[in-house]
C-alpha cells in the first residue's frame, strides 16, 4: 500500500475519534465511536476462548471495522435509525473501501457482506457483543443521561442477537440484571427523607448479602470474612434500616444481657443514603431498647455523634480497661 493511500484511509478512520455516540461514559461525557469500537474489540478478545469453533481473526476484524461507515454518516441511535439510514451507512462503507488496494478492498467488502447477512457464527457473535457493549456502557453511565425510552430498551435491546449462543444468552441476562438493579437503586434514592425509612430488629428481615455489602464499605470490617459476618449476626441483636420496599440501607448490632451492659458495633448507613438522618434513626431505635444500660463502643471518627447519646471518653477508665486481641487461626 502506497503512503498516500495509507494516510488517506487513516484520515477517514480518525473521524471515528471525533464522531460521538448517544452513549455517555462513566465520566459524564459522550463517548466516541472509536471508543466503542476499541472496547468491543477488547470484549471480543476476552470471550473468544468460549467459541473455539469460530475464526478468531475474522471476529476481531469485524469488530474493528463494523462502524467504519459512521466516519462519514455519523452515529444514529438504534431507536432513531431508519432503513434509509442503514442504506446510507452501507453506501459510505463502500466508498471508503474503494480507497484501498484491490486485495484489501475485497477482504473488507466480504467482511461487511458477511456482517450484513448475519448468518455465520462470527457475524452473529459480533452483532451480539456490539449491542451488549452499548448496554454495558449505559449501565456504567449516570442514569441521568438515559432517555425515558431507555429504561425499557435496556431490558429488551439485543435479546434476539444474544440468543445465538448459550454463553451470550447468559451474559445478556447478567447485563440485564445490572440494568434492573441500577433502575431500582435510582427509585430508592428518590426516597429522600428519614420518614420514608424504618428500623427493625427482626432477624427474619435481615438481608445477609446487604449486610456483607455494608461491611465492605466500612474501614473496620472491610476484610471481614462472610463466615465471620454471619456468626457475628447470629450472636448479636441486630438492627436494620429499611425503605418502604424493604430494601436494607443501614445496619447495627449489639451484644447485651439487657440488664447491665451493651456493646454497640458495626453501625453503618449505606454511603448512597447518608445525609438523610438515617444514622440518627438507627441509633434512636437502639437506645430505645438499651439506652438505660451501661454502653461501650469503639470509634475513630464519630465521637461527636455518639456523645449525643451519652457516650464519653474516660481517661480514668482507660487505666483499668483491659482488652484481649482476637486470635486468627
Amino acid at each position: 500500500m502506497d503512503n498516500k493511500t495509507l494516510l488517506d484511509f487513516l484520515s477517514v478512520a480518525e473521524k471515528l475519534k471525533c464522531t460521538v455516540r448517544h452513549s455517555f461514559t462513566s465520566g459524564g461525557r459522550q463517548e466516541s465511536v472509536a471508543e466503542h469500537v476499541y472496547r468491543l474489540c477488547v470484549f471480543a478478545w476476552l470471550v473468544l476462548d468460549e467459541f473455539p469453533e469460530l475464526d478468531k481473526e475474522k471476529v476481531m476484524e469485524m469488530c474493528l471495522f463494523h462502524d467504519l461507515g459512521e466516519a462519514v454518516t455519523g452515529d444514529i441511535p438504534c431507536f432513531e435509525k431508519k432503513e434509509e439510514d442503514r442504506q446510507a451507512e452501507e453506501s459510505a462503507v463502500r466508498r471508503v473501501t474503494k480507497m484501498l488496494p484491490a486485495d484489501r478492498r475485497k477482504r473488507l467488502d466480504a467482511l461487511f457482506d458477511e456482517l450484513e447477512a448475519g448468518r455465520t457464527g462470527e457475524a452473529e457473535l459480533v452483532h451480539a457483543l456490539d449491542k451488549m457493549e452499548a448496554l454495558i456502557q449505559h449501565n456504567e453511565a449516570s442514569i441521568g443521561t438515559w432517555l425515558p425510552l431507555e429504561y425499557d430498551l435496556q431490558l429488551t435491546y439485543g435479546q434476539k442477537e444474544a440468543e445465538a449462543f448459550a454463553y451470550t444468552r447468559q451474559l445478556r441476562k447478567a447485563v440485564e440484571q445490572d440494568s434492573i438493579d441500577k433502575i431500582a437503586k435510582e427509585k430508592r434514592k428518590g426516597h429522600g427523607k428519614a420518614e420514608d425509612f424504618h428500623v427493625s430488629r427482626d432477624k427474619e428481615k435481615l438481608d445477609f448479602g446487604r449486610v456483607v455489602q455494608l461491611m465492605r464499605q466500612s474501614y473496620w470490617a472491610g476484610t471481614r470474612s462472610e463466615e465471620m459476618i454471619r456468626k457475628a449476626m447470629e450472636g448479636s441483636v441486630c438492627y436494620g434500616v429499611y425503605d418502604r420496599e424493604g430494601y436494607m440501607v443501614g445496619y447495627a448490632r449489639i451484644i447485651t444481657d439487657f440488664a447491665t451492659t451493651f456493646y454497640l458495633m458495626d453501625v453503618i448507613v449505606d454511603e448512597d443514603y447518608r445525609g438523610k438522618g438515617l444514622g440518627t434513626l438507627l441509633m434512636d431505635a437502639v437506645m430505645d431498647d438499651v439506652g438505660s444500660l451501661h454502653g461501650v463502643l469503639h470509634t475513630d471518627d464519630a465521637s461527636k455523634f455518639y456523645e449525643r447519646y451519652g457516650f464519653r471518653r474516660h481517661e480514668r477508665r482507660q487505666e483499668v480497661l483491659m482488652e484481649k486481641e482476637r486470635l486468627d487461626f
